[in-house]
């Protein structure tokens, strides 16, 4: 049995870890939990950004949720949360995974932070890029609402729920708290089927 360690936050991106870990039915160690944890120096020796979530998997530290949560995944083969490495499935894994993070997430965690106190000062923050960060978003999520909405299963890769659910889940949730899923019915749906899900940290503002 893995021993695993993980630094989170509630509201971070620590839930996609949190999630995955309660899927996989494995044990693990909470460090921090409280917003004191950020400035941790135990946390930067994981995560030389001092950032969340991040990860120690018997002894041996990880940082980026979605690299973490592929790794659980891998530790539980038997759960199928993730498709195997080697197959097209996998790939399709990487890359649903990738498109959520750069073509998707920017664009929310871009306009939060430049809209709330949390990361930047008043003076820093640059509220006109809310608009934009809005375009580019509701662009991508168009091209996700359309594969969704072509899925027999509901599902990313593989007809079935699996951790790429996970990581894209969270993102759309982000969209939705932001009002941007007003013309994706495909998104909608697939966030209330995840939130219908035992341990789905997930939450409708």
């Amino acid at each position: 049995m893995s021993r695993i360690q993980l630094y989170e936050l509630g509201p971070t991106r620590s839930a996609r870890v949190r999630w995955t870990l309660l899927e996989a039915g494995l044990a693990y160690e909470s460090l921090g939990n409280d917003i004191e944890v950020f400035r941790s120096a135990e946390l930067r020796r994981v995560h030389p950004l001092g950032k969340l979530p991040a990860a120690v998997i018997d002894g041996r530290p990880l940082f980026e949720s979605a690299a973490i949560v592929t790794a659980i995944a891998d530790l539980v083969p038997e759960k199928e949360l993730v498709a195997r490495p080697g197959t097209w499935e996998r790939n399709l894994h990487y890359q649903w995974t990738s498109f959520v993070l750069t073509e998707m997430e920017p664009y929310v965690h871009s306009s939060e932070i430049n809209t709330i106190d949390f990361v930047l000062p008043a003076e820093e923050r640059v509220p006109e890029i809310v608009e934009q960060n809005s375009r580019m978003y509701r662009r991508a999520a168009a091209v996700l609402d359309a594969v969704l909405a072509a899925s027999d299963s509901g599902y990313l890769v593989g007809e079935r729920f699996s951790v790429t659910d996970v990581i894209a889940g969270y993102t759309v949730s982000w969209g939705q708290e932001q009002g941007m899923l007003d013309a994706c019915p495909a998104l909608v749906a697939y966030l209330r089927r995840l939130m219908q899900r035992e341990h789905c940290p997930l939450v409708w503002h």
